[in-house]
C-alpha cells in the first residue's frame, strides 16, 4: 500500500510559540534528512499572499514573525510533528511581470552548533560517549546568549558504555563536528536525533530492518519497485592506507597510519591524509584513523534509488531503515543486490501536500538473502 502522508509547514518563534499554519502558502516543498545531520528544508512562497495573510489573517507583524535566524519552521506528517529548523535564507526574486516569489531555505537544529566552538577548552577523563555528547551541547548553551532552547532529556536515552578521554582545544573545531565525531568510532557508536521541540535524543541505531518493504528490480522482466535509479560504481574514493594527522607540530605532532593489507594487495597502495587537528591523544587519533579507513577500504557500490509517490510504503521510510534491494538480469547489476542502510533521503511533495518522489542515499550492511 503506498503512502498517504499529508505533509504541513508551520511558522514558530525562536523561544517556542507557534505563529501560524502556512501550507496553503507553500510551492515546491522539498526536504533531506540525513544520519546524524542538520535536516534541510526548502520550499517557496508568493511575497504578497504571505504577507496579506500575516498582516489580514494572522494579525501578526511580517519583519519581526519572519526572520532569518530566528523563525523556526517545522513539518508535521499526518498531524505529527516531523521535525524542525530555524529560517536560515529567504531571497526574494522579483521580476518585470509582476512576480515575487520568496525562495526559503531553512536547517535543523544541529547546525545551531556548527558555527560554535569549545570555550574555554573542555577535557574528559573516563567518561561515557554519550555523556561527553550532551555536555558539549551544556557547555555551549551555557555561555552567555549561547542558549538556543535545546533540551536534554532526563531519562530515556541510549548510553554506550564506552567510556572515552578527550580533550577540545578553544577554538579548534565546532561543538558540531566534535558531537558527530563521537558518533563513529571503531566501538561504542550511537546515533542522534532533534526532535520537533528541540529535544536531543541519541540511540543505539537509528532505523531498522525492514522486512515488509523489498525494492526490486528485474532487467530481464522489465519489472521495476521504483521510478530509477544510479548504480555508483567506482575507484574514485578508494584508499587502503589512512594516515591521521593529530594536534601539534613537527616532530610534535600526533600521526596514526592506519592499513588495510587485503585491499592494498587486490588494487595497490591508494593513500590519504585525514585531519583530525582537535585530537591531542594517540589512542584517540588511532580510532578516527581507523573509522575513516573503515569507510574507503572498498571499492563503491552504491544504488542511489528515486521512488515515485506510488512506490514509497505506507510505512514511513526512516532514516536508519535497513532495506533488501534486489536486482537481477544483467551481472553488472546482480552484485549491487544487498542490504542496505538509508543514510539520507530527498522528498519532494506535491501542491496537494503529498509525497511527489523520495530519493535514497545508502550505505551496504550486508547480503541480501530472499
Amino acid at each position: 500500500m503506498a503512502s498517504k502522508a499529508r505533509y504541513d509547514v508551520e511558522l514558530w518563534s525562536a523561544d517556542g510559540v507557534r505563529i501560524c499554519e502556512i501550507t496553503h502558502l507553500v510551492r515546491d516543498l522539498s526536504w533531506s534528512e540525513e544520519r546524524n545531520e542538520a535536516e534541510v528544508l526548502q520550499f517557496n512562497m508568493d511575497l504578497d499572499a504571505f504577507e496579506d495573510y500575516m498582516e489580514n489573517k494572522v494579525k501578526a507583524d511580517v519583519p519581526s514573525n519572519f526572520r532569518e535566524g530566528q523563525t523556526e519552521i517545522k513539518v508535521k506528517e499526518n498531524g505529527e510533528y516531523l521535525f524542525g529548523t530555524q529560517l536560515y535564507y529567504a531571497p526574494i526574486e522579483l521580476d518585470n511581470k509582476g512576480s515575487a516569489t520568496i525562495n526559503i531555505t531553512a536547517q535543523g537544529y544541529l547546525n545551531f552548533f556548527k558555527d560554535r566552538y569549545p570555550n574555554p577548552t573542555i577535557t574528559y577523563s573516563n567518561t561515557e560517549s554519550v555523556e561527553i555528547f550532551y555536555d558539549l551541547v551544556r557547555q555551549a548553551q551555557a555561555v552567555t546568549n549561547g542558549d538556543y532552547g535545546v533540551i536534554i532529556p532526563a531519562s530515556g536515552y541510549y548510553v554506550t558504555g564506552v567510556t572515552r578521554d578527550r580533550t577540545y582545544e578553544l577554538y579548534t573545531s565546532s561543538t558540531k563536528l566534535n558531537m558527530q565525531r563521537l558518533t563513529n568510532l571503531e566501538s561504542g557508536n550511537f546515533d542522534f536525533k532533534f526532535l520537533a521541540d528541540k529535544t536531543l535524543m541519541t540511540y543505539a541505531q537509528l532505523g531498522s530492518p525492514r522486512t515488509d518493504f523489498l525494492i526490486d528490480f528485474n532487467r530481464t522482466k522489465k519489472r521495476s519497485a521504483f521510478d530509477r535509479a544510479t548504480l555508483n560504481r567506482g575507484a574514485n574514493n578508494l584508499f587502503n592506507q589512512v594516515i591521521g594527522i593529530g594536534s601539534g607540530f613537527g616532530a610534535d605532532q600526533l600521526i596514526s597510519i592506519k592499513n588495510d593489507t587485503a585491499s592494498q594487495v587486490e588494487f595497490g597502495l591508494r593513500q590519504t591524509a585525514a585531519q583530525f587537528n582537535e585530537v591531542k591523544v594517540q589512542a584517540t587519533l588511532d580510532e578516527n584513523a581507523q573509522a575513516r579507513l573503515d569507510k574507503v577500504k572498498q571499492l563503491l557500490r552504491m544504488p542511489q534509488i528515486t521512488l515515485s509517490g506510488a512506490d514509497v510504503p505506507a510505512t514511513r521510510i526512516e532514516v536508519g531503515d535497513i532495506l533488501p534491494v534486489r536486482f537481477s538480469g544483467r551481472k553488472l547489476i546482480e552484485d549491487m543486490t544487498g542490504l542496505y542502510r538509508v543514510e539520507r533521503k530527498e522528498v519532494k511533495v506535491d501542491e496537494n501536500h503529498f509525497i511527489k518522489e523520495m530519493t535514497l542515499y545508502f550505505e551496504k550492511t550486508g547480503e541480501y538473502i530472499g
